[in-house]
Order: structure tokens, then C-alpha cells, then sequence
């Protein structure tokens, strides 16, 4: 029997419809779409591959091609987020996390809602004197 990884047979479904090659931490790939032709590399590595499409499964081939073909023109990269998942970046680098330096104002609250808006479950900002 002939196993094929799942990173061949990314390289094998991404060869279909575009020109891919290895590089280094990667995959470069060249393809034209309605804005001509365009070059994106997606770094990651086969194991990040492997943890994204097999172990969690939140990507395939097809989700792939989706997302390089509708990818914003000033992004040329999808990087691998620790085989958690990919993320567009105009750098190799993932972009900055937004919410890195998010703090909630003193006595603020987290709370989970249902469908209909009510308050299902509720954590509060407690100090040491209410414990």
C-alpha cells in the first residue's frame, strides 16, 4: 500500500490549479486570479500542516485554494498560528495579536449569553477582600 502525507497531497492538490514549489518553512504559491497573476507563500511547516488538516481538522486542499484565491491584495502570506490555524499577513510573520495589550477596567465583567441575549453564566473581577 502506498501512503501519500498529508503534506503531499496538499502539494499535489495546490499543483492541479497553480505552480507550487517547497521553499524553506513553506509552500510558494503562483497562480493568476481576477487580478492577475499573484504569488503567495504560506509558511508553515508539514507538521503544522498535519496538526491543522488532521488532528483538529479546520483546513483541507479545497480550503485552501478558497483562501489564497479570495486573500486581500496586500496580504501575500498565510501563516501557520502553531498548527492552530492560518492567518493572512502582508509579512512572514504573524501580524500583531490586537488584543496583546487588553486589560478590562477595574470591575468589569465577563459574561456568556444564550441566543436570546440573557446572561447564561457570569465572571466578575473579584479583589482579595471578597474572598
Amino acid at each position: 500500500m502506498n501512503y501519500v502525507s498529508p503534506w503531499d497531497r496538499l502539494l499535489a492538490s495546490l499543483r492541479s490549479w497553480a505552480d507550487a514549489r517547497e521553499v524553506k518553512d513553506g509552500i510558494e504559491v503562483s497562480f493568476t486570479s481576477g487580478a492577475g497573476r499573484r504569488t503567495v507563500e504560506i509558511v508553515m511547516t508539514p507538521s503544522g500542516w498535519d496538526e491543522l488538516a488532521e488532528v483538529i481538522g479546520r483546513e483541507s486542499p479545497d480550503s485552501i485554494k478558497r483562501r489564497l484565491l479570495t486573500l486581500e491584495d496586500d496580504k501575500s502570506f498565510l501563516v501557520c498560528d502553531s498548527g492552530v490555524e492560518l492567518i493572512a499577513s502582508s509579512t512572514r510573520d504573524l501580524p500583531a495579536d490586537e488584543f496583546a495589550d487588553f486589560n478590562p477596567d477595574p470591575g468589569g465583567q465577563w459574561v456568556v449569553t444564550d441566543k436570546a441575549g440573557n446572561v447564561v453564566s457570569r465572571f466578575a473581577d473579584w479583589t482579595d477582600e471578597d474572598r
